[in-house]
């Protein structure tokens, strides 16, 4: 049982007198819950009221599937409302950290609660708070989000990993970060805060907060040295104290467990809200037993040589590939990292952390032919203002532009490669007619031949920076085939193939056409690759009259010298075969697009109604469009994003913005 001075502290017994208190102290008993025990549920009797001593847990309410209403921390109390009501629980509460409680039966309130005026006014006044903060949507602010780094024996790179994700968490989110290096052994310059973290929570924060390292602007660091033979619950209790002490100071506590030591590895989801494993491949074990809300993502280090390239076609796992700055001692490639959020290290970096924060952004880029330079438009207004992109899902036009994204390249010389191929020379050279031989008016090997250079030697998906897919429709079956693997030629070419222009691929037993058969806009995708909120953008416009390609404006002219024409004097205004199939595949994509858009966050609609799907060569115009039309939609992208980052902010940092909407623009 506490004492009473620590009683004192408490906001609920601060009104008692020390008769009171004494009294108290004799009527409660102290509790210990691990991390996602059930300390009430709905419905059952509510016979017991609970003060936390220490640590962290979730209040939940009796929706289908539940929602999360409250945090409850240090000094918090619960189950009050059933005693004083005579009723059964109306909420549900679970640990998220283990914690510490002061437990006391009905009779033991009713005596030391009920018949205390002063009591009763606190439990009206902290009753409307809560009710206030149900109304406002208010769902709690979670104290300090832990997060554990191991990787496997004999593996490297859980330092360098763990300090850069203190350092890129400090940046992204402007509040306090510790990283603590825990190794086994014996130091004695490391006894006393070893011994401080066997103390009671009593113990004064500041005497470990002394022992770290401050930077500038980066993390704060920590090393400490544990006896190198406890179990790994005893390890758990160790840390687990830490965190207690430790958790009023910082927002993100990242512990670096090492390699070397399974029962300090195996203790992390005693304490830990994210573990982060370096394996060798996507299903190795994480080498922890993983608890209901543990959170754990897998990293492959290429520096280590067990390791091997997998394709970079969804959010996990995440690859390091290989990068001079890896040779550097961790603190100076954890600064590399931070400092160079676009390098091929930075990238998968700054990806799990905001795959940690549950913000990571993921951008569908819809069909088009040419409608689809728009694109770049929107990919250049996006990095103007610093929007991460955290993965690519492409169709068409669009599956190009993400493939070559996706491969590193920067939107200038895409934009000038869309210059160069939209000339009506090179638009010309692209075309190699099949004179019927195959179902396509064209064969689309020129086309290939164009596009190789563009992707600057990447030929597969595992040599990608960033997650990618593109999406083809089997005409065979009407399935959408979302390709994430093998020959990146091969994916786009696939998702190109519009019907009666390209004749279709054939890959292993599918025969594959333009995924906006299936897909045009694949905000799906995206979703299912683990993007946790989407931007998509639907380049089809509804059709315009007046409004005609080349084909069309020549297919007239010629027309109108054939003999036969008198024949078919009520036919001449009807538009050809291919303007009918054409049009028929706006028409289909335009609206299909924006059906199939409805689950992303927000859906950019560049106004191209004034274009034609062949105008390649209008390029500039075409981006331009593309980039007012994201620059509309970037306060709606803002507030996505505000919306997922708020809850790990300071309170009263930065604007809060209320639950994530879909916008259109």
């Amino acid at each position: 049982m506490a004492d009473l001075a620590f009683l004192s502290t408490i906001p609920i017994f601060s009104f008692f007198t020390r008769d009171e208190l004494v009294s108290a102290e004799k009527r409660f008993h102290e509790v210990h819950f691990a991390k996602d025990d059930v300390v009430t549920s709905i419905g059952e009797p509510g016979d017991t009221f609970y003060v936390v001593l220490d640590g962290e847990l979730e209040v939940w309410d009796t929706r289908d599937p539940p929602q999360r209403t409250g945090t409850l921390g240090r000094g918090d109390y619960f189950g009050e409302m059933a005693l004083l009501q005579g009723g059964k629980r109306t909420a549900t509460v679970t640990v998220s950290r283990r914690s510490k409680l002061l437990e006391v039966d009905k009779d033991a309130f009713d005596e030391l609660f009920l018949k205390n005026p002063k009591a009763i006014e606190y439990f009206a006044r902290v009753l409307s708070k809560r009710l206030a903060g149900l109304t406002r949507g208010d769902r709690g602010r979670r104290t300090t989000t832990m997060i554990s780094v191991a990787s496997k024996q004999g593996r490297k790179g859980e330092t360098l990993l763990s300090v850069a994700i203190a350092s890129v968490l400090k940046k992204l989110t402007g509040t306090e970060v510790l990283c603590v290096e825990v190794r086994p052994g014996s130091e004695s310059n490391n006894s006393s805060i070893a011994s401080l973290l066997s103390d009671g929570i009593e113990a004064v924060p500041s005497k470990i907060v002394r022992s770290m390292t401050e930077q500038a602007s980066g993390p704060a660091l920590l090393r400490v040295v544990l006896p190198a033979d406890l179990t790994a619950r005893a390890y758990g209790d160790l840390l687990s104290n830490m965190v207690s002490k430790l958790s009023d100071s910082f927002s993100f506590i990242v512990f670096d467990l090492g390699s070397d030591t399974p029962g300090l590895i195996e203790s992390a989801n005693e304490y830990s809200d994210i573990f982060v494993a370096i394996v060798d491949g996507p299903d190795d074990d994480p080498g922890v037993e993983r608890r209901r809300s543990l959170k754990v993502h897998r990293v492959i280090n290429l520096f280590n040589p067990t390791s091997r390239p997998v394709p970079i076609s969804s959010s996990e796992p995440f690859v390091i590939p290989f990068h001079p700055s890896l040779g550097l001692p961790p603190l100076e490639a954890a600064l590399y990292i931070a400092e160079h959020p676009r390098s091929n290290v930075g990238l998968p970096v700054y990806r799990l952390v905001r795959k940690m924060l549950g913000a990571s952004v993921g951008l569908a880029l819809g069909g088009g032919a040419a409608f689809g330079l728009a694109h770049l438009g929107v990919l250049k207004m996006l990095e103007s203002k610093k929007v991460p992109i955290d993965l690519v899902a492409g169709c068409s036009q669009g599956s190009i532009i993400a493939v070559g994204y996706a491969a590193g390249l920067d939107v200038d010389e895409m934009i000038e490669i869309a210059r160069t191929l939209g000339t009506r020379r090179n638009f010309l050279f692209a075309s190699d007619p099949t004179f019927f031989l195959q179902p396509g008016i064209l064969a689309g090997q020129r086309f290939l031949t164009m596009m190789r250079p563009y992707l600057r030697g990447r030929e597969r998906f595992e040599e990608l920076i960033l997650p990618c897919r593109t999406v083809a429709t089997d005409i065979q079956t009407g399935e959408r085939v979302a390709i994430g693997s093998g020959r990146l030629e091969t994916a786009f070419r696939a998702s190109s193939s519009v019907p009666m222009v390209l004749s279709p691929l054939k890959v292993g037993e599918r025969v594959l056409v333009d995924g906006g058969v299936a897909d045009p806009v694949p905000a799906e995708i995206t979703s299912e690759m683990g993007a946790d909120l989407t931007v998509a953008v639907n380049v089809v416009p509804p059709l315009k009259r007046g409004v005609e390609t080349a084909v069309s404006y020549w297919y007239r002219r010629i027309n109108a010298f054939n003999p036969l024409s008198y024949v078919m004097e009520n036919q001449q205004d009807l538009p050809s075969l291919f303007d009918i199939v054409m049009n028929s595949m706006q028409i289909l994509q335009y609206e299909l697009g924006n059906f199939k858009a409805i689950t992303a966050d927000v859906l950019i609609n560049p106004d191209l109604s004034d274009f034609t799907w062949i105008e390649y060569y209008r390029a500039d115009e075409l981006i331009a469009r593309g980039a007012e039309a994201a620059e509309r939609a970037y306060p709606a992208i803002l507030k996505a994003i505000d919306a997922k980052l708020s809850m790990y902010r300071p309170a009263g940092a930065g604007q809060t913005t209320p639950a994530m909407a879909t916008t259109t623009v």
